[in-house]
C-alpha cells in the first residue's frame, strides 16, 4: 500500500539488522528509495556488515555511523552515494563487546559508542573525509543489579548527548551515568550517576526540556525525572509502558520524543504506546497504543505524519500513519531481515 496523498516519503531509508543467524539475506545494511511511481520503496543498495544494529546519520554530510553488535565490538563509517548506494569508509574496534548504540558529538568530531556486553563506552574521532580514527577515550562502568540473569555486570545500552554531558543508560546497574567528552576526545565523569529503582533495567532515554524519561526494560515501566540543581535528576513518576495485560513477555525498547509526546516500542505485546508528558504536573499519561505490525518492535522513528517500526523477529519494517485509528493497517511495509534500526535521510532540498 502507499502512504496517504500529501505524506511524502524520505529521500532515502537505511535499515540495519542482525546477521549472526547466517541467513543469506541478512547482509547487514540495506538502502531504499521511493519508487518513481510512488508505490512504496525500492531497494537500491546493500552493504555487508556484521550485526549493524544502530545507525546515526551525520546532519550535514552524506555519512552514516554504525555500531556493530559483535564480539569484539566495532564501529564503522559509511558513505551514502547520490544513487542511494552504501560504501564502507572505515571500521575500528571499540575495545569492548556488543556495541549496541552510538551518538555523534555536537561538534561532529567524535562518535561515542556504548558496548552492552562489556559495560563500556568509547569515543572515536571522525576525520574530515568521514573515516574513523583509533579510539581516544574509554570508560568502564562497575557494579551489578538484583537480577542475576540480566544484571550480573554493567550493560551500557545507550549513550545520548545532552548539552555538555553524555547520559548513558546502564541496564546492569540500574543507573544513568553522566560522562563528559573533552575537545580531544577523552571521557571523564561529569557528575554522580542517576539511580533508578532496583531491578528496573534502564535501556533507552530521552530528554524533554528539563525532564528525563527512561524506558526500563526489566520492570516494563517509563521512569520520569526532573533536572535538579546539581545537574542530576529527581524522580517524579513511574508508569507501566503499556496497557497490555500482565503475564506475557514485556520488554520496552526504543523511546522517542516529539515535543511533549513520548512514544515507546514494546517488545512482547508488539505495540507502540504514546504518552503525554505534563511537565507542570510531572506526570506521564498513556493516550494511545497500537500494534507495531510485529511481535518484537526493536526500533522506532517518529516523523511528522508517520511512525516507522522495525519489527526484528517478523523481518518487517512497518510504517503507520500517526493520525490513524489505533486499529488501522500500516500504510507501507518493507521486508527486511531481522531489522534493528531505521534511519531516514531527507530528500535533497527538504
Amino acid at each position: 500500500m502507499q502512504p496517504e496523498v500529501g505524506t511524502p516519503l524520505p529521500g532515502q531509508v537505511v535499515i540495519g539488522g542482525y546477521t549472526a543467524d547466517g541467513d543469506e539475506d541478512a547482509v547487514g545494511l540495506t538502502s531504499w528509495r521511493p519508487r518513481p511511481d510512488g508505490a512504496g520503496l525500492a531497494e537500491v543498495g546493500r552493504l555487508a556488515l556484521a550485526d549493524p544494529t544502530y545507525l546515526v546519520a551525520h546532519p550535514t554530510r552524506p555519512w552514516l555511523f554504525v555500531a556493530g553488535e559483535s564480539d569484539p565490538g566495532q564501529v564503522s563509517s559509511v558513505a551514502l552515494g547520490a544513487d542511494g548506494s552504501l560504501t564502507l569508509l572505515s571500521t575500528v574496534p571499540t575495545g569492548g563487546s556488543g556495541s549496541c548504540h552510538l551518538a555523534l558529538a555536537a561538534d561532529g568530531r567524535h562518535v561515542v559508542v556504548a558496548d552492552y556486553g562489556s559495560g563500556t563506552v568509547c569515543s572515536v574521532p571522525v576525520g574530515a573525509d568521514g573515516r574513523l580514527g583509533e579510539r581516544t577515550g574509554f570508560w568502564r562502568f562497575a557494579g551489578s543489579g538484583p537480577d542475576p540473569g540480566r544484571q550480573e555486570a554493567p550493560h551500557a545500552h545507550q549513550v545520548v548527548v545532552v548539552g555538555d554531558e553524555l547520559l548513558v543508560a546502564d541496564l546492569g546497574t540500574d543507573r544513568v551515568h553522566r560522562l563528559r567528552l573533552s575537545a580531544d576526545g577523552d571521557l571523564a565523569e561529569a557528575g554522580p550517576a542517576v539511580p533508578l529503582p532496583a531491578g528496573s533495567g534502564p535501556r533507552h532515554l530521552v530528554v524533554v526540556e528539563d525532564h528525563l524519561v527512561v524506558a526500563a526494560e526489566l520492570s516494563g515501566e517509563l521512569w520520569l525525572g526532573r533536572r535538579a540543581s546539581d545537574g542530576g535528576w529527581t524522580e517524579l513518576d513511574r508508569v507501566p509502558c503499556t496497557a497490555h495485560p500482565a503475564g506475557g513477555e514485556l520488554y520496552p525498547s526504543a523511546l522517542r520524543a516529539d515535543g511533549d509526546t513520548v512514544v515507546v516500542a514494546n517488545r512482547g505485546p508488539g505495540t507502540v504506546a504514546t504518552f503525554a508528558l505534563d511537565r507542570v504536573a510531572g506526570t506521564l499519561r498513556l493516550v494511545d497504543e497500537r500494534s507495531g505490525g510485529g511481535r518484537w518492535p526493536r526500533d522506532l522513528v517518529v516523523g511528522d505524519a508517520l511512525l516507522w517500526v522495525a519489527n526484528q523477529t517478523d523481518d518487517v519494517v512497518t510504517v503507520l500513519a500517526r493520525d490513524a485509528d489505533p486499529g488501522a493497517e500500516p500504510v507501507l511495509t518493507v521486508r527486511s531481515q531481522a531489522p534493528a534500526c531505521v534511519v531516514l535521510v531527507p530528500a535533497a532540498g527538504r
